[in-house]
C-alpha cells in the first residue's frame, strides 16, 4: 500500500484540500484537521466558543444539511476561505472577530432557517472537532471506496468519506487487516486502532450535494458491515507524502 492522497479537513462537515506532504506528530491529530466548526445555535455554544470538544450535532453537518457538500475551504493559518460550488463566498481572519462574522453570516444565509439558533465559528483550544475526542487520524484504501461505489450504483469518490489518508489498494476492505498493528507510514509510526462506522453523511453525494437513498442497508447486505476506513494513533512523529510505502513492523 501507498498514499494515494493527504487531506485535511479545516472546517468539520465540509469538504477539505489536498497537501502533498505533511508533518505527523506523536498523539496529536492530523494537523489543521476540523480545528473549526460551525455551531448549529444549540444552548451550549457558551462552553464550545472557548473551544471545549462536543459531539458533532452540536454543528452543522452534512448528515442533516446536505447543502454543505457544495462548499469547500482553504486555511493558511491565519484567514480561512469558504467557497462556493467552487467560487469564493466568504473570508476572513481568524484573529479578528469581523473575520469570524463574515463567515457567521454566510452561514447564516445559507442554513439559518434550519438550525435551532444563529451558526456560530468556532475554533477548538486543543485538539480537533473530529468525531472521536481521542487524538485519532484516519485511512482508507481506494478498492474500498470503488467497492461502495460499485455496490451503491454511485461514482467513485474519496470525499465521500473524508478520510485524511487514502491509501493505494487493490482489495477492498483489505485494510481492515491492519487492524491492531503497528506500521511506518513515511517517517512516521501509526498503531492501527480500529475500523471507522459510517453515519448518514455518506448518503450525500460530494459532486452534486444531492442526499440519495440511505446506504447503510446497502453497506450491511453487501459486505456484512457498516465501516469504511481505518483510526490510528500517531505514534512516532515524522513527515509523510503522497507515494509514501506503508510497512507492517508488528
Amino acid at each position: 500500500m501507498i498514499v494515494d492522497s493527504l487531506w485535511h479537513f479545516p472546517v468539520k462537515g465540509l469538504e477539505g484540500a489536498c497537501r502533498d506532504t505533511v508533518h505527523l506528530e506523536a498523539g496529536q491529530h492530523f494537523p489543521d484537521d476540523r480545528i473549526f466548526a460551525i455551531g448549529n445555535g444549540h444552548k451550549r455554544h457558551e462552553e464550545s466558543a472557548a473551544g471545549v470538544w462536543h459531539k458533532k450535532g452540536f454543528f452543522l453537518q452534512q448528515m442533516t444539511l446536505e447543502q454543505l457538500a457544495e462548499l469547500s475551504c482553504e486555511f493558511d493559518g491565519t484567514y480561512l476561505q469558504i467557497h462556493h460550488r467552487g467560487k469564493l463566498a466568504a473570508e476572513g481572519s481568524m484573529n479578528s472577530a469581523d473575520g469570524a462574522h463574515d463567515i457567521e453570516s454566510f452561514f447564516a444565509k445559507l442554513v439559518g432557517h434550519q438550525i435551532p439558533g444563529e451558526p456560530r465559528l468556532m475554533r477548538v483550544a486543543e485538539g480537533s472537532y473530529a468525531d472521536t475526542k481521542e487524538a485519532l487520524i484516519t485511512l482508507g484504501g481506494t478498492a474500498s471506496v470503488d467497492r461502495f461505489a460499485n455496490e451503491t450504483g454511485t461514482k467513485p469518490d474519496m470525499r465521500r468519506f473524508r478520510l485524511n489518508i487514502m491509501l493505494q489498494t487493490e482489495t477492498a476492505f483489505s485494510e481492515f487487516d491492519l487492524i491492531g498493528k503497528r506500521v511506518r507510514l513515511g517517517m512516521a509510526e501509526l498503531k492501527i486502532v480500529a475500523p471507522v462506522g459510517r453515519c448518514a453523511a455518506i448518503d450525500v453525494d460530494p459532486e452534486t450535494a444531492v442526499r440519495g437513498p440511505h446506504y447503510l442497508p446497502a453497506m450491511e447486505r453487501a459486505f456484512g458491515h457498516t465501516d469504511l476506513g481505518i483510526f490510528a494513533k500517531i505514534v512516532s512523529s515524522g513527515a509523510i507524502g503522497v507515494g509514501d510505502r506503508l510497512t507492517v513492523l508488528d
